[in-house]
């Protein structure tokens, strides 16, 4: 299964027996079976017809008009076909307990950080190692969100401090921004982060779950939290790929656009980008699929015994 990326303007998309139909002027069209697509993505203005929404839809295929410029003006249409309302139930129960939800925020910023760990192994930065491992035993022993999110904070800091160091000093990378990025490093980051969001919304569909009650991340309006929630265990393995990545010297400062609002790549960028993402997100989605299928056993376990508590022994399962 994989991906679609239109980049092009003013083409259409149909349907016909199995297939998505791709027609452009002055171009024969193209055809796509159904079920090699798990998920199509439009860069710009693209024509479809409603049959094939449909088809979409029944075929569990996603549907994403992404505008890597303005994430707020991204739109899904997500084939949310899990019927288990007892699930999301349990959900909407736990965001009223704190004390319930505690270890369960524990566990997923725990195992974030030994993902920092074990994508550091090679490199062996034994300050940054020792400071990681500090983070995860005063994690075991957090007491409060507030003092959690601290910790969290500070190691994920410490991390892009140390990416910055990998580096090549022409990137121009300084530090984590978002709005608008103002290096190639920043804009590569956050057009990666919206595309990985979006499979971590379509995997807590899958699993029956609503995206925006997160366990770490708490409810905020129009996020999608607990999408956020499975998407940071998987931000070192993200982080450290485009490190190698630009070290590669794939991308160059010409494949980047760079002005008022910020720093993003350009198509020919794009072009050479997404094959190189489409690779790596095999990987991603099996995290993602994991970290959802970790959450929903705490929830139906919750169900089953009439409370959330994660045991010691389980509270450090994920993989």
């Amino acid at each position: 299964m994989t991906t679609l990326i239109l980049e092009k303007h003013g083409i259409s998309l149909e349907y016909d027996t199995d297939v998505l139909v791709i027609r452009e002027a002055e171009m024969p069209p193209r055809t796509i079976p159904l079920s090699r697509i798990d998920k199509v993505v439009c860069l710009h203005n693209t024509a479809l017809s409603t049959q094939l929404l449909g088809q979409l839809h029944q075929r569990g295929i996603d549907f994403i008009v992404l505008n890597s410029r303005y994430t707020d003006h991204c739109v899904a249409l997500y084939a949310d076909t899990h019927g288990n309302c007892l699930r999301r139930a349990a959900q909407y129960t736990l965001q009223l307990d704190n004390k319930e939800r505690l270890p369960l925020a524990k566990s997923l910023c725990h195992h974030k950080l030994q993902q920092s760990l074990r994508v550091l192994d090679a490199q062996q930065p034994g300050r940054l190692q020792s400071q990681l491992q500090m983070a995860q035993e005063s994690v075991r022993n957090c007491q409060d969100e507030q003092q959690l999110r601290g910790l969290e904070g500070s190691a994920q800091r410490a991390l892009f401090q140390h990416w910055r160091q990998q580096l090549d000093p022409k990137w121009g990378f300084e530090r984590r921004e978002r709005r608008p990025p103002p290096d190639p490093v920043n804009g590569l980051l956050s057009l990666t982060y919206t595309l990985v969001h979006h499979e971590a919304i379509r995997q807590c569909k899958q699993y029956g779950l609503d995206s925006t009650l997160g366990i770490y991340h708490r409810m905020a309006y129009g996020r999608h939290s607990l999408a956020c929630d499975l998407m940071e265990p998987t931000r070192p393995i993200i982080e450290q790929w485009l490190v190698q990545l630009l070290d590669t010297d794939l991308l160059t400062q010409r494949h980047f656009t760079k002005g008022k609002p910020g720093c993003y790549l350009g198509k020919e960028g794009r072009l050479l980008f997404y094959p190189q993402l489409e690779t790596q997100m095999a990987l991603i989605r099996r995290k993602l699929a994991a970290n959802a299928r970790w959450m929903v056993q705490q929830l139906d376990h919750g169900l089953t015994q009439g409370q959330y508590t994660l045991s010691e022994a389980s509270a450090y399962e994920l993989n």
